[in-house]
């Protein structure tokens, strides 16, 4: 077991590897993440990329499954994470690449409010075979204390700031049209669909990458701050994706203009806000902040959006800032 006490600042430790197979990438994006360059070998994204690449949600979620198999399930007193503050998918991950992860422990703050826990700060790599970091994550993890009766140590590390308050909201009117880069302003809000998280698919991805009990048990949810059978993180996450390419084949099918669309490097502040529970129905959703023409890419650019998703009840569950590759005006 590990509690919360027992995470110093500076540790290091490494915690296992796996080998992704062509047909492990395959499964994931025909379910999550259908774009040409985790699918098709031969398409125009795919030799943009050298070839087919896993999806950066498929990356994450093998992590997540490093992680609990490695140091989150034998310490047994994990609590989950309220978000992400940065993840950056460093080099593509191909088939038949060999992952290995590692963390460093940045910080841990105690909880005020509720002292039966506290935050871990970790910093984690993946590397591939070759020693090639293929992806950087940094985010808080919780953990139980030892004795939530004894007092509230001070902070320690790098410092954790708490989740900044926002408002995102699906517009009363239509999906306005989508733009190059260029072409389209801040504030521009579309809407992609919406995906009801069942018992069993929220089980299903945890058996395959977060095999945590809160994820995998009705009762043992309920005996938890989630309050019931949850949905993994990345399974909200890898569902935005899914509404996503979804909606971009429901455009492209109405004769309606859909930009191309590259790899993207990462993303920003993600936040887990609430608890994704069975029978939940999330409604996935994108705003644009800014886009920016690419001096070295002709057609190009990068944008900048703020993802998100809002249950049945219009609360906010979900929400990061991602960069992607995204067609620009000429």
């Amino acid at each position: 077991m590990r509690f919360f006490e027992d995470f110093r600042v500076g540790e290091q430790q490494a915690y296992g590897s796996l080998t992704v197979s062509e047909a492990e990438i395959l499964r994931f994006a025909r379910q999550y993440d259908a774009q040409p360059m985790h699918t098709d070998p031969d398409s125009d994204q795919a030799r943009m990329t050298g070839g087919l690449i896993a999806s950066g949600w498929h990356t994450a979620s093998l992590n997540m499954r490093l992680m609990a198999d490695n140091f989150l399930l034998p310490a047994k007193q994990g609590l989950g994470s309220p978000g992400v503050s940065r993840l950056d998918w460093a080099a593509p991950v191909r088939p038949g690449d060999t992952l290995g992860g590692s963390f460093e422990v940045l910080g841990r703050k105690a909880s005020a409010s509720k002292p039966d826990r506290g935050f871990v700060n970790f910093r984690f790599t993946v590397k591939n075979q070759h020693g090639t970091p293929v992806l950087r994550q940094e985010n808080l993890i919780m953990f139980a204390r030892r004795d939530a009766r004894s007092p509230v140590p001070p902070p320690e590390g790098l410092e954790i700031p708490p989740p900044p308050r926002e408002n995102l909201a699906f517009p009363d009117a239509p999906n306005p049209p989508m733009g190059r880069i260029g072409a389209m302003e801040a504030g521009h809000t579309l809407r992609f669909g919406t995906i009801e998280f069942t018992p069993e698919s929220i089980k299903s991805f945890a058996r395959d990458f977060d095999p945590q009990d809160f994820h995998l048990s009705e009762e043992a949810g309920r005996a938890t701050h989630f309050g019931g059978l949850s949905a993994s993180g990345w399974h909200i996450a890898s569902n935005w994706m899914r509404a996503i390419v979804t909606f971009w084949a429901n455009e492209a099918k109405a004769g309606r203009f859909v930009p191309k669309l590259g790899p993207s490097p990462g993303f920003r502040d993600l936040l887990w806000l609430r608890p994704v529970l069975a029978g939940d129905r999330i409604t996935y959703g994108s705003r644009f902040i800014e886009g920016r023409k690419s001096a070295s890419k002709p057609g190009w650019g990068i944008a900048q959006h703020r993802n998100f998703g809002i249950n049945q009840r219009g609360e906010l569950v979900f929400a990061f800032t991602g960069i992607v590759l995204w067609e620009a005006e000429a």
